[in-house]
């Protein structure tokens, strides 16, 4: 669900067979992500979140507020890693001093933060949680080794990697983290990035210049 003038990936990842999945980075447009989840008819568990920018969080809480009104129970809001805790509590600022709508968009107190490899299990999908740092010091990477895809935010995208020229980005720690976590992880995983068409490892593999 392309989100924001920044047209960013959120995510529904969902069981068919049970209907029942994960809503990662709502960053915006709380209404065509909502009316998405209906459309499908998909019972959420949780919602995940890569990193702490804006356009990847700014409806989070939003978002969270309206699934436990539908469901009558809490709605966890998991991740990412703690070290971006400090662009969290300044979603709205961020968001406002960039011209997005204010509407909706509040700053975020997860459920709990998340620590690599550690997993996220839920009825019919289970993650693998991996600290890619870089674009952002606590940005996490959800991979379903089942179905053999991850979630990568703003760490890899088709043929390159996220920004990393932040005061708090790594350009060097994320292309070395990217090949010592990711690229192992076998050439047919498919990659979901936080803007963009999708991707596989083993494309990547042959063609990011960044990463070759």
């Amino acid at each position: 669900m392309p989100v924001t003038m920044l047209r960013q990936n959120c995510m529904m990842v969902w069981d068919q067979n049970i209907k029942k999945g994960i809503i990662s980075d709502p960053g915006g447009d709380l209404s065509f992500v909502i009316e998405t989840i209906e459309a499908d008819d998909v019972d959420i568990q949780a919602i995940l979140l890569t990193h702490g920018h804006f356009d990847h969080v700014g409806v989070t809480t939003a978002l969270q507020q309206y699934l436990q009104e539908k469901y009558k129970r809490e709605i966890p809001i998991l991740g990412p890693g703690i070290e971006d805790q400090f662009l969290l509590e300044k979603v709205a600022k961020d968001a406002a001093s960039f011209g997005t709508s204010a509407e909706h968009v509040q700053n975020v107190n997860p459920t709990r933060f998340l620590k690599d490899q550690e997993i996220l299990s839920f009825e019919g999908m289970e993650f693998e949680v991996l600290h890619v740092p870089g674009h952002t010091p606590g940005h996490v990477v959800f991979y379903e080794a089942k179905a053999r895809f991850m979630i990568t935010g703003d760490v890899l995208f088709k043929g390159t990697i996220g920004r990393a020229d932040f005061p708090y980005g790594n350009g060097k720690l994320l292309i070395q983290t990217i090949k010592d976590k990711l690229l192992p992880l076998g050439d047919d995983v498919y990659v979901l990035p936080g803007h963009g068409i999708g991707s596989t490892i083993g494309y990547e593999k042959l063609n990011n210049p960044f990463l070759i």
